[in-house]
């Protein structure tokens, strides 16, 4: 089998823009991965556990780098929609509750009759009172001729 060459950076343009200063690196290939180690005085059996450890912990650096801002976005979005239902379930049931039922409506119609017409009697009289208070301030304080 013949050894792959040294693993180079060839530059590659960025989204078809013209700027010389932003380039990327390929992507060395495995053989090139294992010719690597083994420059560094590994044999080929070391050389591929090494680059499957490398080639391991990078994937789980970018899955749980990428993975909690969507799972955290999905739970605080799922946790605000929960507390938004909670809280309309609570006012649907705090109105059910204020609802007075038919024995309770008609106690309050009797009551406010009654009230009513226990005020229409004493009405006069309330409004003789403050006439009269009315008519002592404005005497007193009306300047003397």
């Amino acid at each position: 089998m013949e050894e792959p060459a040294t693993p180079t950076a060839v530059p590659q343009k960025l989204s078809g823009r013209d700027n010389g200063s932003k380039t990327k690196r390929k992507i060395p290939i495995p053989q090139e991965l294992i010719f690597h180690y083994q420059t560094q005085g590994l044999d080929a059996q070391q050389a591929s556990v090494k680059v499957i450890e490398d080639l391991q912990n990078m994937v789980m650096r970018v899955v749980s780098s990428n993975s909690k801002p969507k799972k955290d976005k999905f739970l605080i979005d799922a946790s605000r929609k929960m507390d938004s239902l909670n809280n309309r379930l609570a006012v649907v049931d705090m109105k059910l509750d204020s609802k007075p039922g038919y024995l309770e409506t008609f106690v309050i119609g009797v009551s406010s009759g009654a009230a009513l017409s226990g005020i229409t009697s004493v009405l006069p009289h309330v409004f003789e009172g403050i006439a009269q208070i009315w008519s002592s301030v404005r005497t007193a304080t009306k300047p003397s001729s």
